[in-house]
């Protein structure tokens, strides 16, 4: 019988065998997670004060979680993406307010990882195909930790010195349990009921986004001293704090209140710092309320870019049409019948037939207005129309194809930018 060289390394055999041993992996990645959750609280002091509740709720889910990532991830191959993995972070930001050291923190990593690999390394095998596995993915994990590492800091710290410098910003673990219902650690859960009689009434929460390239410190605490600066003086109650790259601004109206001095606030605060998304969710109620206006201010701040207005804030109401149209589950025939054709077109023939498209119906389908924003004459803008009609079989003179190309637009353009 022949015997399997490293010439198999990149073939269907080597593929073969790493996609068995991810999918064993996986299949143990709970059992694996709680044995490394013991092993954690043998060796680190810090693991076992922690409640049991936190320990395979938090502690345990994460290394889950690691898993799940780590599988879908090298299940291509073993290239690490250079992603901003946010569930990581926030993670750090946890272990902050559970007293957990970041040595510590960044120990239980470096214990994961050689758990992982060792165990990646049992199920490859001793054949030269599962001994070269075995290397390969020793780099891949050795590269994955480091720059794991790496944002485990970064968040550690900034959470360290956000909550040094405002000793007024809500901590992540208190905010993090406000905003989910799930305590992180009962210090958590007490100071969030605590902080439950103090929301009530009417709200509105707003989610201010700071970009990744701003520095992770002073970015984000420049960030907190404008809120607490725009809205302390506005609303009856004020509370924030730091969730990853975004501010979370809880404001607890006045009596009366209908939002629009928060909403102008808002404003301003974008057109302060353009480099800043601002999203604001719907007046709601309460601590269940927060959890649907944030829910709903983050999606603003995420869809902003969509409806084309820089230096403003973007309410919810503004990109529920986006939303609604994300939720379909016909979004391709949606773009297959009217988008996708003209930009295939227009990669063609250096056309844009797109851009008139979307000239067209900003300029509410007036063919003067998109003519001049277009800088062409109007019957330009006619035979393109026509153009489009021919490739989409959706006449923009018709009143119902002119709304399916108009909703086709609108889902191209709320694809976030590459």
């Amino acid at each position: 019988m022949p015997t399997e060289t490293l010439d198999d390394r990149h073939g269907p055999a080597y593929a073969e065998r790493l996609a068995s041993v991810l999918e064993q992996l996986r299949a143990r990645r709970h059992e694996l997670c709680s044995s490394l959750a013991d092993e954690y609280t043998a060796v680190m002091a810090e693991y076992r004060e922690l409640p049991e509740s936190v320990l395979i709720r938090d502690v345990t889910d994460a290394a889950v979680q690691n898993i799940e990532y780590l599988v879908d991830t090298f299940s291509g191959g073993f290239a690490v993406p250079d992603d901003d993995i946010e569930w990581i972070r926030r993670s750090a930001a946890r272990r902050v307010h559970q007293h957990v050291s970041l040595p510590s923190l960044l120990r239980t990593y470096r214990l994961w990882g050689t758990r992982i690999w060792r165990t990646m390394a049992e199920f490859a095998g001793e054949d030269a195909i599962g001994k070269q596995l075995s290397i390969d993915a020793a780099d891949a994990m050795m590269e994955y930790l480091d720059r794991v590492s790496n944002d485990l800091s970064r968040a550690y710290i900034r959470e360290s010195t956000v909550s040094a410098v405002d000793g007024q910003t809500l901590r992540t673990d208190v905010l993090e349990t406000v905003l989910t219902g799930e305590p992180v650690s009962e210090r958590a859960r007490r100071q969030a009921a605590v902080l439950a009689t103090s929301l009530r009434g009417q709200l509105m929460v707003v989610v201010v986004q700071v970009p990744d390239r701003d520095h992770p410190l002073s970015g984000v605490q420049a960030a907190v001293l404008a809120v607490r600066d725009q809205f302390v003086p506005l609303t009856r109650s004020f509370l924030t704090g730091p969730r990853d790259q975004e501010i979370v601004c809880i404001c607890v109206l006045n009596y009366g209140e209908d939002g629009t001095r928060i909403e102008a606030a808002c404003h301003d605060l974008a057109a302060s710092e353009p480099a800043w998304t601002v999203g604001i969710g719907r007046i709601a109620e309460g601590v269940t309320g927060v959890r649907r206006s944030y829910t709903e201010a983050h999606e603003a701040a995420e869809l902003g870019f969509s409806i084309g207005q820089p230096e403003r804030a973007i309410r919810f109401a503004d990109v529920l049409l986006d939303q609604i149209l994300r939720s379909t589950r016909h979004i391709d025939a949606l773009l297959e019948e009217t988008v996708r054709p003209l930009v295939d077109y227009d990669d063609r023939k250096n056309a844009a037939l797109l851009a008139t498209l979307r000239a067209y119906v900003n300029a509410n389908f007036n063919l003067t207005k998109a003519a001049a924003e277009l800088m062409v004459n109007p019957n330009t803008v006619v035979y393109r129309l026509r153009r489009i009609h021919t490739l989409t079989h959706r006449d923009p003179m018709a009143v119902d194809d002119l709304l399916l190309l108009a909703l086709g637009v609108r889902l191209w353009d709320s694809a976030p930018p590459l």
